[in-house]
């Protein structure tokens, strides 16, 4: 049914005053969650106490709550915009019809005078004035067809546009929907993390120093076993099939401003962190539930969760993409995964979500870049490892290539 442009005048104004509303609470959740952001950049590292962990983790839960409503608001307005598009569709076509009709008409009044020979008009009026005056008719009557072709043309491009417009709200609107089910799974999952570490530790500060003892043994022993592997498969890499070093090969796969918190090989902190053995990535600062995005087209060739297995402190959820390029890209320690193994991406697809999984110093994103020919999915080779599926390969600097 089409409405007068009268009735969705009103209506235009109302949704304009309630996009406005839910615009500013917005902002508003947006500076909420970036206050949440700021305290939480602020433990970059395993809290040193029970407390300091559960405070960690609660501030966590406050900011993902916080993402959860900011994307319900973002649906909101999503919906209002594309209610106030269908009334502009509406209106513009009510437009165009009305413009049809009067088109018609003139058309049908120039038919009828062209019907009449010059001289039946000559003959039909009494004076020479009368018969000039008839031709200026049909010369104004021409003008308007012209002019009503030109609106035609006019508001069949605005509603193409608004069409095209309302499509474009309607996948935000698909895209917002999915997001927002991931992120009410990414806040289960702290809920979950924090339940878990209250129960493996009965809330007791001595046994989760215990824990942070045997926790911090496992992982090297799990980082001296990669390393040994991937020093084998790096004597594999061809620099000859591999794209030349230039920024811009690869994408960040963070939007926005990028904090590297580890720089890829031999740095101070991996003498620390990894036995002085070279960090096989970088490390980017991304609170949990932070957009992940794919460095460039390509496959995924495979995903995991070395967290389904007891023991195995290493990369938690995981994605390892191959572009055709002959590199591959892997992603590390995050807290939902929205790929699956065969999934093709374009560059700059949303893949998942930054978060804390396997053992991680914080939250962040470790990114490896690896010779993709170079690439192997094993077990681990340790005496009595449960990891029993972790991705390997011929490391190289990702900073050569973003």
């Amino acid at each position: 049914m089409l409405f007068p442009f009268s009735v969705f005048s009103a209506t235009e104004s109302e949704l304009r005053t309630r996009i406005e509303e839910r615009n500013k609470e917005i902002q508003k959740l947006e500076e909420e969650i970036a206050h949440y952001q700021t305290t939480l950049s602020r433990t970059t590292e395993k809290s040193n106490t029970l407390r300091q962990e559960v405070s960690r983790i609660e501030t966590q839960i406050k900011k993902l709550s916080a993402d959860i409503r900011l994307t319900q608001n973002r649906i909101t307005a999503t919906g209002l915009h594309i209610e106030e598009l269908d009334g502009k569709i509406i209106g513009t076509e009510t437009r165009m019809k009305t413009q049809h009709v009067t088109l018609a008409e003139t058309i049908r009044r120039i038919y009828e005078k062209d019907t009449d020979s010059l001289i039946e008009l000559l003959l039909q009026n009494k004076q020479l004035s009368d018969f000039f005056g008839n031709l200026e008719d049909i010369q104004s009557l021409e003008r308007s067809i012209q002019g009503n072709l030109s609106e035609l043309r006019t508001l069949k491009t605005a509603l193409l546009e608004e069409r095209a417009s309302r499509e474009e709200q309607k996948e935000k609107l698909s895209q917002l929907g999915r997001e927002l089910d991931d992120r009410r799974d990414i806040e289960e999952g702290a809920k979950q993390e924090k339940k878990t570490l209250l129960a493996s530790t009965k809330n007791e500060e001595a046994r989760y120093q215990q824990l942070l003892a045997s926790r911090e043994a496992l992982r090297e022993e799990m980082l001296a076993d990669i390393q040994r592997i991937e020093d084998e498969l790096r004597k594999l890499i061809d620099p000859s099939s591999l794209p030349n070093s230039a920024r811009g090969v690869l994408a960040w796969p963070l939007k926005g401003a990028t904090i590297l918190t580890q720089s890829f090989g031999n740095t101070p902190d991996s003498k620390i962190l990894y036995n002085g053995k070279p960090h096989n990535g970088i490390d980017l600062a991304a609170p949990v539930g932070t957009p992940l995005f794919t460095a460039e087209s390509g496959i995924v060739r495979e995903t995991g969760n070395t967290d389904a297995f007891l023991g195995c402190l290493s990369y938690g959820q995981w994605i390892l993409i191959e572009h055709p390029n002959n590199l591959a890209t892997l992603y590390a320690h995050l807290s939902r995964i929205s790929v699956s193994k065969g999934t093709t991406v374009a560059r700059g697809d949303n893949i998942g979500y930054t978060g804390a999984t396997g053992y991680a110093t914080g939250p962040h994103l470790h990114f490896t870049v690896y010779d993709a020919a170079t690439v192997q999915f094993r077990a681990s080779t340790l005496s009595g490892s449960n990891c029993k599926y972790l991705p390997y390969g011929g490391y190289l600097n990702p900073l050569a290539y973003l």
